[in-house]
């Protein structure tokens, strides 16, 4: 990204390895309450459970699943294909699930645009209030088409955001100035 000059270490992006497992859950309609809690996506998938799946292991793995995709995400580990994800590797019935819905994972994360963020303005009013640059500023925001407003930071340089928050400026400049003033 570049701003008034370059400021490495900020990244933002929708997660395919997030992507993937919530697309899992909502398409199987599986019941499990992990934190943060987040939303179904949107646009809302139907329920489709792919023959052969086993729901109670897939249902059973989800919360490991999902816990090891957002560790995998604050390392920066993301996968190149949603089925290489290394939180996949000791959970065969998720991955057995991703490998048959991958065609629809695909198609959302490809037609998922990461929202225009107001980086650059936020960093300079915080430069002008401190009276330096801000350097080393390293902030990853993972991006999950969900319904509704996430803003939840799952490590102190890391957050998880829905699409809907992020293209809310009146929302995202003070989130994004109150996580920037904590690593400045």
């Amino acid at each position: 990204m570049k701003f008034a000059r370059e400021v490495s270490g900020i990244s933002h992006g929708v997660s395919l390895g997030l992507l993937a497992a919530l697309y899992v859950r909502d398409s199987l309609a599986l019941s499990v309450d992990v934190e943060p809690h987040v939303p179904g996506l949107d646009p809302s998938l139907p329920v489709q459970v792919p023959l052969g799946t086993d729901r109670a292991a897939v249902t059973a793995e989800w919360p490991g699943w999902w816990n090891d995709a957002l560790d995998a995400c604050r390392r920066g580990a993301e996968p190149l294909t949603a089925e290489d994800a290394e939180a996949l590797l000791t959970r065969p019935a998720s991955r057995a699930v991703v490998v048959a819905l991958k065609p629809g994972i695909e198609k959302l994360h490809q037609v998922q645009s990461p929202a225009a963020l107001p980086m650059g303005d936020v960093l300079r009013g915080i430069e002008s209030r401190i009276g330096r640059w801000a350097q080393s500023v390293e902030l990853h925001i993972a991006e999950v088409p969900v319904d509704g407003l996430l803003w939840e930071r799952i490590a102190p340089a890391h957050v998880l955001a829905s699409t809907r928050f992020l293209n809310d400026p009146a929302r995202t400049a003070p989130a994004l100035r109150a996580v920037l003033e904590d690593l400045v």
